[in-house]
């Protein structure tokens, strides 16, 4: 009886071929059903501006805390994403801090000269004028611990 190569058992008697020790992985020969379309029904899409928090960032690995040096940006200006709105003072230097949002700088909630914990808010920011005062009123709700 003549062998060949195999991979699992190292020789295949020869008698088989190979096209037929494959046929039992192909499935069988039966058409599958096609499958039924699904068409998603048609959805309004509104964009709805929000008011963001922005929070004291870790700027080092051991920071904890941080100080407000100074704030680049007043209350009620546009900024864009990229820009510098604040420096912050860490445990290791004092470094700008950017923005990731387009909008308007809504509330200063630590001022120049005051700490923060890493985490926690410094800012909001509004994407419309219209949310400045949304963006006031949960400031005040949030200092008022509710």
């Amino acid at each position: 009886m003549m062998m060949t190569a195999s991979a699992s058992t190292g020789l295949i008697p020869c008698g088989k071929s190979v096209s037929s020790r494959r046929s039992a992985f192909r499935g069988g020969t039966r058409a599958l059903a096609p499958s039924r379309a699904v068409r998603a029904t048609p959805r309004s899409v509104a964009a709805r501006a929000e008011v963001r928090e922005i929070f004291m960032p870790a700027l080092s690995s051991t920071m904890t805390e941080g100080k407000i040096v100074s704030w680049l940006k007043g209350e009620g200006e546009a900024i864009s994403k990229g820009e510098a709105v604040v420096v912050v003072e860490s445990d290791k230097a004092d470094m700008d801090v950017e923005t990731f949002h387009d909008g308007y700088l809504a509330v200063i909630a630590v001022a120049d000269g005051e700490m923060a914990t890493v985490g926690a808010p410094i800012c909001y920011v509004a994407e419309t004028e219209a949310e400045i005062e949304e963006a006031k009123a949960m400031a005040a709700a949030a200092s008022s611990g509710g």
